[in-house]
Formats: C-alpha cells, sequence, structure tokens
C-alpha cells in the first residue's frame, strides 16, 4: 500500500481485526450493487469510503423528486438524471482509488450472468421481488454471497446467503409465495433514516466477510425504528424449495 492510503484507512488499519492485511483484501474486492436507492445509495457509500476495489453499479432509473427524501448521494442539481451516472462520479469523487462501473439497465434472466459475473459478492438493494428472485437464482447457481435488505414503513430487514455452502437456504425458501405482492418498495411509505441504517449493516457485513470476520450465519435481521426493536429470525432451508431443492450441488 502506498502511504497515502496507510492514511486514507488508518482507523480501519488502526483494527487487529483488519489490520493492513484485511485493508488489502477489501481493496481487492470487486461488488455488486443492484439498486441505488434508499439501501444502495447508503451502502454504497460506505463500500467506496472504505475502499472497495471496484464497484458495479445496476439501476435502470432516473433521480426523481421523492428520492432525494432518502437517497443521499443525489441532490436536487440532480433530478431527471441516470442513477448510476450521477451515483459513479460521486463515489468517485468521494475516492479515486477504486473503480466504478455504472450498469443502466434492469436486471433479468437474460443478461443477469453477463452483468454479474466476476462479482464477488452481490448486495441486493433492488426495491421489487422480481428482480430478487433473479438474483436469488443466479447466486445460488453460481454459489457466491447474496447480502439482503428492504425496508417498508418504519420496518426493514437484512440476511446473508452463503451458497458456496450446500445447507444454505435460499430467498425463495422463506420467501415462498411471491406472486401475490403487488406493492414494491418504490410504491410504499417509508421513514428516511431507515434505509440508512439497512444499508450501513449491509455494507458492514459485506466488509467483515472480505476480510473473514466471523460466521456467516443464515438468519434475517429484523429493525423496528418506530418502536426500536431489533429481532434475529434463523432461517432454515426448506427440503421443498421449489428452487433451491432442485439444484445439483
Amino acid at each position: 500500500m502506498e502511504d497515502k492510503d496507510l492514511i486514507r484507512y488508518s482507523r480501519h488499519i488502526m483494527l487487529p481485526e483488519i489490520d493492513i492485511e484485511g485493508q488489502i483484501s477489501i481493496s481487492s474486492s470487486k461488488i455488486a450493487v443492484v439498486g441505488l436507492g434508499g439501501l444502495g445509495c447508503s451502502a454504497s457509500v460506505y463500500l467506496a469510503a472504505s475502499g472497495v476495489g471496484e464497484l458495479n453499479l445496476i439501476d435502470n432509473d432516473l433521480i426523481d423528486l421523492s428520492n432525494l427524501q432518502r437517497q443521499i448521494l443525489f441532490s436536487e442539481a440532480d433530478l431527471n438524471k441516470k442513477k448510476v451516472d450521477t451515483a459513479k462520479i460521486k463515489l468517485t469523487s468521494l475516492n479515486e482509488n477504486i473503480k466504478v462501473n455504472s450498469c443502466n439497465l434492469r436486471l433479468s434472466k437474460s443478461n443477469i450472468r453477463k452483468i454479474l459475473e466476476g462479482s464477488e459478492i452481490v448486495l441486493d438493494c433492488s426495491d421489487n421481488f422480481e428482480t430478487r428472485k433473479v438474483i436469488n437464482a443466479y447466486c445460488l447457481n453460481e454459489k457466491k454471497i447474496l447480502i439482503s435488505g428492504s425496508s417498508q414503513g418504519w420496518k426493514g430487514q437484512f440476511f446473508a446467503l452463503d451458497f458456496r455452502n450446500e445447507n444454505s437456504p435460499c430467498y425463495e425458501c422463506f420467501f415462498e409465495d411471491l406472486k401475490g405482492e403487488d406493492l414494491s418498495c418504490r410504491e410504499s411509505s417509508i421513514f428516511s433514516p431507515l434505509v440508512g441504517i439497512i444499508g450501513s449493516f449491509m455494507a458492514s457485513e459485506l466488509i467483515k466477510k472480505l476480510i473473514s470476520i466471523g460466521e456467516l450465519k443464515s438468519e434475517i435481521i429484523e429493525i423496528d425504528l418506530k418502536q426500536n426493536i431489533f429481532r434475529r429470525l434463523n432461517l432454515r432451508k426448506n427440503e421443498n424449495c421449489l428452487l433451491c431443492s432442485k439444484v445439483k450441488k
């Protein structure tokens, strides 16, 4: 590492669990962030500031006035601009040492392999069940780590799934019936600080995985900011899951 990097990341390096070796691992990583709403904005800021080597940003939306209540990367001067292009500029100005790629499209079964190939960990900050299911199936088949979050009203949740472990559940193990869901995150009410907290937790879990701190548990952490309640729920593989029970290990 160069001297300026030692200064920039000195507060990380001072942590014995990270040190120089851990910071090098962070700086050599390649991460995908799907969705630049409230969660994606918050998470990507901390990933960029922490020195994640390469960030692949995927989103196909334009910046709307209603986004500014919680999407901290954007300002009024950015209205009607592409989220990924604006985020790339903001994140690069925060840390010129990282590489930021912008992909202005919506993930689908037909393009996900090309877009996410090479990313070690996928951060799912998308705002609809269709995209989440596509990401889940891809990460399952490719045996990647998936960290996913969501938020609505005063409540949010996040979880991490390590598909390198054959006993890991998948998204559809515990969200079986998604066909009846017609309310996406983009259409729901939301308390703005909530997405910052959930996004920060997601970035934290990702960084800890990069430096091999602790076990990546199959659990959902739920947060209710109105009541200030945190809950942990263990996740178990559903042997009757229509998706992962059919995947050959």
